[in-house]
C-alpha cells in the first residue's frame, strides 16, 4: 500500500512539474499562475503629475529695506515720495547728480534730459524705496527739497546707477560725503570714456 503511494505522487510530480508548487515553508501547495501577478496598491489611480515650483527671481527678494514710497517722478534727479515715518509726501532730489533739464519753465529742454527722466520712472515709478541722508551733506536745498541717496529694494544705488549709465552728471559742488564724491566722479569718467547715455557721440546729433 505504502508502495502504491509512493508511485502515485511520483506521477503527479512528473505531471505537474510545470505547474505544481511544492510549498514546503509554508505547510501546504500553491499553485503558479501562468500571468503576472497583480499588485494592489492603495495609492490613488491616478498619479498626481509633478510640479516645478520655481524660486522667484532673486532681484524680487528685498535686501535693502524700504522706507518710503514714490508716488511722482518729476525728472531724472527728481522725485516725491511718501515717507513711511509721518506718512507725509515730499519732494526729493537726489544727491550728488545732476540730470538735463526737463521740467523748468525758464529753460528749454536738454539734450538726454526726457531719455533720463523715463529711465527714473522706469526704475521707481510706484515703487518701494530707500532714501538716505548724508551727514556731510545739507539736509535740504534751496528749493526746500530733501536731499537722499535713494536705493531700490533689490540694492541698486539709484544715484550711482544714473552717473554710471550716463543718464546724469556728477554733481559735486555742494557739500557731500568726500568717498562718495570720489566714487560719483569716477563713474562718470568711466561714462565718458565708455561713451554711454549723455556721453555718446550721437546723443541728441552730436548737441551736448
Amino acid at each position: 500500500m505504502q508502495k502504491r503511494l509512493w508511485m502515485f505522487l511520483a506521477v503527479l510530480l512528473c505531471i505537474g512539474a510545470g505547474d505544481l508548487v511544492i510549498g514546503y515553508a509554508s505547510g501546504g501547495f500553491s499553485l503558479p499562475s501562468s500571468k503576472k501577478s497583480v499588485v494592489v496598491s492603495t495609492a490613488p489611480a491616478q498619479a498626481a503629475k509633478s510640479v516645478e515650483v520655481k524660486s522667484e527671481d532673486a532681484t524680487s527678494t528685498p535686501v535693502v529695506e524700504a522706507n518710503s514710497t514714490v508716488v511722482k517722478v518729476v525728472d531724472g534727479d527728481t522725485i516725491e515720495a511718501e515717507l513711511d515715518s509721518d506718512k507725509k509726501v515730499y519732494k526729493i532730489r537726489f544727491l550728488g547728480i545732476n540730470t538735463p533739464e526737463t521740467v523748468d519753465p525758464r529753460k528749454a529742454v536738454e539734450c538726454f534730459g526726457k531719455e533720463a527722466s523715463d529711465k527714473m520712472k522706469e526704475l521707481v515709478s510706484g515703487k518701494r524705496i530707500r532714501l538716505e541722508a548724508d551727514l556731510q551733506a545739507d539736509e535740504r536745498d534751496k528749493y526746500g527739497r530733501l536731499l537722499r541717496n535713494a536705493y531700490l529694494e533689490d540694492g541698486t544705488d539709484l544715484n550711482a546707477f544714473m552717473v554710471r549709465e550716463g543718464y546724469a552728471y556728477a554733481y559735486l559742488s555742494f557739500p557731500l560725503d568726500a568717498r562718495r564724491k570720489a566714487e560719483l566722479k569716477k563713474l562718470e569718467q568711466d561714462a565718458k570714456m565708455a561713451g554711454r547715455g549723455l556721453w555718446s557721440p550721437d546723443a541728441c546729433g552730436g548737441r551736448k
